[in-house]
């Protein structure tokens, strides 16, 4: 039998590794890294793509058939087979009623991380249905650090060089590159591994010891959610003793005097007494970074899991800003994407303004400007009806039972839920609570646009080269026929397909052309011949004091009194004496693909990391079940001893359900780190919660 090569893109985590299917007789039998197109292919150790992708699709456990439940809401649901037509016409009865009943705003379009055009598509419908109701994760992923860099530089899209000479320092902050799709500014593994073999000095700040903590000059453990507050430390530092870039300042910054003001108002000695960092070590790194310039400070998710997050992300632009490393050879450079059809444009088609004042979070303001409803807003919302009930929910490429912060909570609004249709390649915890169950396909199965995630400015090709299992269609697809179904035809394709090309309108190809590019590069742009473009602020200059936010009610600079706010919402006591941190193990990404038994093989399940006086203290040894307490509730995980954590912090693992659990909803509360995690109070601009340096207790 012939095997066929066919190249397309990791579509598991946001590093997007070229790679190549080898498919033999329909099947993919193997999955391998890229090393012949030139493309990027930093496959991690874990070999998340090469060992899920093909056992994901070849899993006789995959969703292959509408299913309407039987029987009660809850945790004995049954499921039977219909057909497309018949889920269709339930869903868009469904949402019409409501709709002339209560209005479009009942129903919520609940969207999960994009891997293709999908949440896209589900943005659109949502726009041309009527409802301002669209949740996704944004609330603690993304959106902190580009809105941070959107009112610092003017754009999200603020990135790492690819010119690797000129770098003198590297800051690896609450991120780890070698597994989860590289720095949130596009710094991946293999360009760190060519800076560091040339000389280039690193920086960790992670509670953890990741993989570069071992090689780094400086390692930093902070107290986990006092990275805002560790960030001012050295902002301090810098300018105390001149170590920023005089003349970029002088020349590029609005609002230097006020922040250099601000860092009169506390001391080095209240910074290492809230982060737990020694005022020494918090100097010596930013002077490293300051002297070793132009250097990239490269964050990650961890930063915004607090209710600090945006004015935390806006001291790390700051970092980089005042040390003369932005617009750079070596350092960040600003970057844009003209050859694809802008999303935000896709969301809304003419004529169709979302009605932001009608969102049930419309007082969160960058939330509701960015097209997102917070997580949690959806189901305090579902819960006290206020300020109007939310009737129905479409759940596409999501979790929320297993990934939303207070998960109590969140199961009590699902139960609650009037109707709820969930897309989805497997079974899940959420799956079990829906009226409508619809098996999706993932890419390859069917062809689409990768962009995510948008601030990179990466658009990759990724071809259909197997047939999905079954009768599951692509999110693309269930959109697109349920807009028919509801009278939105004009709006959407005749064939999904279609839009691909649409898509691609401006760099003038076809997509089957673009499956000979496979990928548009972003444009990148330097300060220097770029003075009259490159920041696209209102005054035209890095915006270190933003106007433009204090016109909207944030704070105009990163305060110490914003930063501290992560400790006053979650403190430490004689009953909780412990602090845990939100740890994502490197094998899986978030919630997803529990079910590959290959990947079960090495992360059977949950592991919380304790230090061995910690464990010695509770009774516990490596390998024992230990008891993981909050305020808010209890769970349980598996001990595994780590010598190199703070005594104070313990890190359990992230997303854990257990799909070979048939019952209780596979056992979605045992080991579900959201049980412990409070869903209020959130940050008024963004939605944030506080995720991370929650107190807790462990016994056995």
């Amino acid at each position: 039998m012939t095997v066929t090569q066919n190249v397309f893109f990791c579509f598991l985590c946001g590093k997007h590794c070229s790679l190549i299917a080898y498919v033999e007789d329909g099947q993919v039998v193997k999955v391998t890294g890229d090393k012949t197109s030139g493309i990027h292919s930093d496959v991690c150790p874990d070999a998340k793509g090469p060992t899920t992708i093909p056992a994901t699709y070849n899993h006789p456990d995959r969703l292959k058939q509408p299913l309407k439940r039987i029987g009660p809401k809850g945790q004995e649901a049954s499921f039977v087979p219909i057909s497309w037509d018949e889920a269709l016409d339930a869903i868009a009865s469904k949402m019409t009623i409501l709709k002339e009943e209560y209005g479009p705003e009942s129903v919520a379009m609940i969207l999960g991380e994009p891997k293709g055009l999908e949440f896209a598509f589900g943005q659109r419908l949502a726009t041309v249905f009527g409802t301002p109701n669209v949740i996704t994760p944004g609330c603690y992923c993304g959106v902190q650090t580009g809105a941070a860099n959107q009112f610092t530089f003017g754009t999200m899209m603020v990135n790492a060089d690819d010119s690797i000479e000129e770098t003198g320092v590297v800051m690896i902050w609450g991120n780890n590159p070698r597994h989860i799709g590289g720095t949130f500014n596009g710094m991946m593994p293999k360009e760190l591994d060519a800076r560091l073999a040339r000389g280039c000095k690193l920086i960790v700040i992670d509670p953890g010891q990741i993989d570069y903590a071992k090689k780094a000059d400086i390692w930093i453990r902070p107290k986990p959610g006092m990275d805002g507050v560790l960030a001012l430390g050295m902002i301090k530092v810098i300018i105390e003793e001149e170590l920023y870039d005089k003349k970029f300042v002088a020349e590029w910054t609005v609002g230097f005097e006020d922040l250099k003001a601000h860092m009169t108002t506390f001391t080095l000695d209240e910074i290492e007494r809230e982060t737990w960092v020694p005022r020494a070590q918090i100097a010596e790194a930013a002077r490293m970074f300051a002297i070793n310039k132009p250097g990239i400070l490269g964050s990650g998710n961890a930063l915004e899991g607090t209710v600090a997050a945006l004015q935390t992300c806006r001291a790390v632009s700051i970092i980089n800003g005042l040390t003369g490393s932005v617009g750079v050879p070596g350092g960040l450079v600003i970057k844009e994407q003209n050859q694809f059809y802008r999303p935000g444009r896709f969301y809304f088609p003419k004529g169709f303004p979302r009605q932001k004042e009608n969102s049930i979070a419309s007082e969160f303001i960058l939330a509701v400007g960015s097209a997102y409803v917070p997580t949690q807003t959806l189901v305090n919302t579902i819960l006290t009806d206020q300020p109007y009930p939310i009737r129905f929910g479409f759940f596409s490429v999501t979790n929320p039972l297993s990934t939303y912060p207070d998960a109590q909570a969140t199961y009590e609004a699902l139960m609650k839920l009037e109707y709820m249709v969930v897309a989805d390649i497997f079974h899940t915890p959420t799956t079990q609570l829906a009226d409508l169950v619809l098996p999706a396909a993932l890419p390859g199965e069917h062809a689409t646009i990768a962009y995510w995630p948008a601030w990179l400015g990466y658009v990759k090709c990724d071809p259909k080269f197997i047939d999905p299992p079954g009768e599951a269609w692509s999110d693309m697809k269930i959109f697109n026929e349920l807009a028919k179904k509801l009278g939105h035809g004009q709006y959407f394709w005749e064939d999904v397909n279609e839009v691909l090309d649409f898509m691609l309108e401006p760099s003038g190809l076809s997509f089957e052309e673009f499956k000979k590019t496979r990928i548009f590069h972003p444009k990148k742009y330097y300060l220097k011949g770029n003075e009259d473009r490159i920041f696209k602020t209102p005054s035209g200059k890095m915006e270190i004091y933003s106007a433009q936010m204090q016109s909207m009610g944030i704070a105009p600079l990163p305060y110490y009194e914003e930063m501290i706010k992560a400790k006053q919402v979650a403190n430490e006591s004689d009953d909780y004496p412990l602090i845990l941190t939100n740890r994502k193990e490197t094998g899986f990404m978030l919630s997803g693909y529990r079910v590959d038994q290959g990947m079960r093989k090495r992360y059977p399940e949950a592991l919380v990391e304790i230090h061995p006086e910690t464990a010695a203290q509770a009774g516990v040894e490596e390998g024992d079940m230990v008891n993981i307490e909050t305020r808010k509730g209890r769970i349980a995980q598996k001990v595994r001893i780590n010598p190199e954590l703070d005594p104070r912090v313990i890190m359990p693992a992230f997303g854990w359900w257990y799909p070979e659990e048939k019952t209780n909803l596979y056992e979605w509360r045992k080991s579900n780190l959201n049980i412990l995690v409070d869903g209020y109070p959130e940050e008024l601009s963004t939605g944030a919660v506080q995720l991370r340096g929650i107190p807790c207790r462990i016994y056995k």
